[in-house]
């Protein structure tokens, strides 16, 4: 399996859940509130090994970030927060019950999620922080 194709596969599952809008396999050039929540996949660090009998194993780190709602003074705090809570749970029990991300990969080794933040490092997109979460799967491939 390539990049490309594991990031479509995170994306399909990320779009078909509850509340989600646009979960888009290229980076947009902006974010619109009209868009959110939205998810957004990096490929990140990957371990590659070989395996036996001429296998090849890639094990990479996909982080997912969801932007919910913006974070600014003429907005509620509660809203933002409130959005959060069940886009939080829904992801984790998504890819809990689709460890293959529709056959694309091997198997999800681990998933881990941040809880949800008010901005940050990790939200926040052409200097405004953003309601969200980051989830962090880790992808086992295997290849000949």
């Amino acid at each position: 399996m390539s990049v490309q194709t594991t990031v479509a596969a995170i994306q399909a599952i990320n779009v078909a859940i509850t509340g989600m809008k646009r979960a888009p396999t290229t980076m947009p050039s902006n974010i619109s509130t009209a868009d959110l929540p939205m998810a957004l996949v990096w490929p990140g660090d990957a371990e590659w090994s070989l395996q036996a009998m001429g296998l090849k194993r890639q094990q990479r780190v996909y982080i997912v970030r969801v932007f919910v709602a913006p974070v600014a003074q003429d907005r509620p705090v509660d809203g933002g927060y409130q959005k959060c809570l069940p886009l939080l749970e829904a992801f984790g029990q998504a890819y809990q019950s689709n460890t293959t991300l529709n056959n694309a990969v091997d198997h999800i080794q681990e998933c881990l999620d941040s809880g949800i933040s008010g901005g940050g490092f990790e939200l926040n997109w052409g200097g405004t922080p953003y309601w969200g979460f980051v989830y962090r799967i880790t992808v086992v491939e295997k290849s000949t």
